[in-house]
């Protein structure tokens, strides 16, 4: 695990959130965050085609070492789960074709490492973000704080296993 600039993503298809924090930093600090947002009256085709394109323009222009995403769970609408695993898919296809690391963590993990509370709510979790990051204005869409959340939560398990790995004398 290594930290460094990590790109998160909260995998969607109308509205993919992606983060890019620097780890390097103390605190990590969000050098961006948004939402890559769809064609509404594209096919699905044309929604993954835009998510690819906003992706790969993201890693060009910050050049991440780290693709950190949310594992899939299961959902109870098998429609919603498929188009997630379709936009999630795309996330990792461009990771790889860039060569990034890439990390997965579950949504309670995520929660757990950013509140302490594997079962926090989103406000929670926004709450905390704007904190332990000192962001300026608190992020305000669902979507872009879990991907940093995400983000903050592979910055942090890098860190905890580089500190290991000192203590251990593997470094």
């Amino acid at each position: 695990m290594t930290a460094g600039v990590i790109l998160g993503i909260d995998p969607g298809t109308t509205g993919m959130g992606y983060a890019i924090l620097d780890a390097r930093r103390e605190p990590p600090q969000v050098a961006v965050c948004d939402l890559i947002v769809t064609p509404q009256r594209g096919s699905a085709a044309e929604r993954l085609v835009s998510i690819a394109e906003a992706i790969d323009r993201v890693i060009r222009a910050h050049d991440p070492a780290t693709l950190a995403l949310e594992r899939l769970y299961f959902n109870k609408n098998a429609r919603t789960a498929m188009v997630v695993a379709e936009a999630r898919g795309i996330a990792l296809l461009c990771g790889a074709r860039a060569g990034l690391e890439i990390v997965e963590y579950a949504p309670s993990e995520v929660k757990l490492a950013v509140t302490g509370n594997g079962s926090a709510d989103k406000k929670q979790v926004m709450r905390m973000l704007s904190m332990v990051l000192r962001l300026e204005r608190p992020l305000s869409q669902d979507n872009v704080a879990d991907a940093v959340a995400i983000a903050l939560t592979h910055a942090q398990r890098s860190r905890f296993a580089s500190a290991v790995a000192e203590a251990e004398g593997r470094t």
